[in-house]
């Protein structure tokens, strides 16, 4: 018999909190998560979570996400897009005699990790508690599902208005063809939408993608709900759950931010106080954090490993809500192991880092 444990308020807003945190800059607004959260509780009041252990193998598992730029989702709010989108994917399966009665999350943070519980609450089926990447992505392509070849078609997008496409690239595994795809569906739908696909059994998961990512999350959060409450360092209890090292404190002087093709591109520069004074960081995204350099322009972390940002009062912050003024710590957390089992864990990050400038070699966290 599978044990099923129910994510209630605290869980779920512990949860938004670490998924933000892991989310390294992306993964969507945890105020837009914590909106997910609350029509969760009023419509079935909590998500069902079962770990891998209890699922059975064979059983196949949904991945739900938002795709879009985080601003012009923080700014339009977002909700029955993704239970359009499972339902879509549920349609073509079902052809096929394949059931999906568990969902889970694509990637980690704020919006995302919540996005697959709307469903989950929606249509009253469990979340499996793992996800594809153990952070947030930019693209279709940096992401361990390609990695470790696991296809990304049939593809179902959809937008608020029910509208659906669905996609069968000639190549399953073309992640540009499925990029374009989806990026153009976004745009059209005024930079929100969602989509489903990358669907894996349970055997997959444990394989090849990312377990017991949401309790880490959920762990996460409630470290630095308690630091605070208790009068602790948030930052300093954040980064021990997360097995991370802290970067910097400081004060973001600049934030230059643009958003082209559905992305939000740019730079913060945070500089030192206190005992960190004439200390500077560089950070660049693209939605993620991507890289971060030093005041003498050395690299000192790099995706896939995280680059993770909280005020120091323990508010976990995506690069949507950074502003200039904003006191905040900066947070380097290795990626998990199964990036950094892979001989290509690297190569899928290069063709985004070599816009930016860097064209080295990896330097792990």
């Amino acid at each position: 018999m599978v044990t099923i444990r129910v994510l209630d308020k605290e869980s779920l807003y512990n949860i938004v909190a670490g998924a933000t945190f892991l989310g390294a800059g992306g993964g969507g607004s945890p105020a837009d998560g914590l909106k997910l959260v609350d029509k969760i509780l009023n419509m079935a009041g909590g998500v069902e979570l079962v770990s891998l252990g209890e699922a059975p193998d064979t059983a196949y598992v949904a991945m739900i996400a938002g795709i879009g730029a985080p601003r012009a989702m923080k700014e339009r709010g977002f909700d029955v897009e993704a239970v359009y989108a499972y339902e879509a994917l549920e349609r073509i399966y079902n052809l096929v005699g394949i059931r999906l009665p568990y969902l889970m999350a694509g990637e980690l943070g704020g919006f995302n990790t919540i996005t697959p519980m709307y469903v989950a609450a929606y249509k009253k089926l469990p979340l499996v508690d793992c996800d594809g990447n153990g952070r947030a992505v930019p693209e279709l392509a940096t992401c361990l599902y390609p990695l470790y070849e696991i296809p990304a078609s049939p593809l179902v997008l959809a937008d608020r208005n029910g509208n659906v496409v669905i996609g069968y690239p000639k190549d399953p595994m073309d992640t540009a063809a499925c990029e374009n795809i989806a990026r153009s569906f976004a745009v059209a739908s005024g930079m929100v939408a969602a989509f489903g696909t990358w669907v894996v059994n349970v055997r997959t998961i444990k394989q090849r993608l990312v377990p017991n990512s949401v309790s880490k999350c959920e762990s996460i959060g409630k470290a630095i709900k308690e630091a605070v409450e208790q009068g602790k360092d948030p930052v300093t209890e954040a980064a021990n759950v997360a097995d991370g090292h802290e970067l910097i404190r400081g004060v973001i002087s600049d934030v230059s931010t643009k958003t082209v093709e559905g992305f939000d591109f740019g730079r913060t520069t945070i500089e030192g106080t206190e005992s960190q004074a004439g200390k500077k960081l560089y950070i660049d995204f693209k939605n993620e954090n991507m890289i971060a350099w030093d005041e003498n322009n050395e690299p000192v972390i790099m995706v896939p490993d995280l680059i993770c940002l909280m005020t120091k009062e323990g508010e976990t912050l995506t690069n949507a809500d950074t502003q200039k003024g904003m006191d905040i710590a900066v947070i380097g957390v290795p990626a998990p192991e199964r990036w950094r089992a892979h001989p290509k864990g690297f190569d899928i990050w290069k063709n985004i880092l070599e816009k930016i400038g860097y064209t080295g070699a990896y330097k792990p966290a």
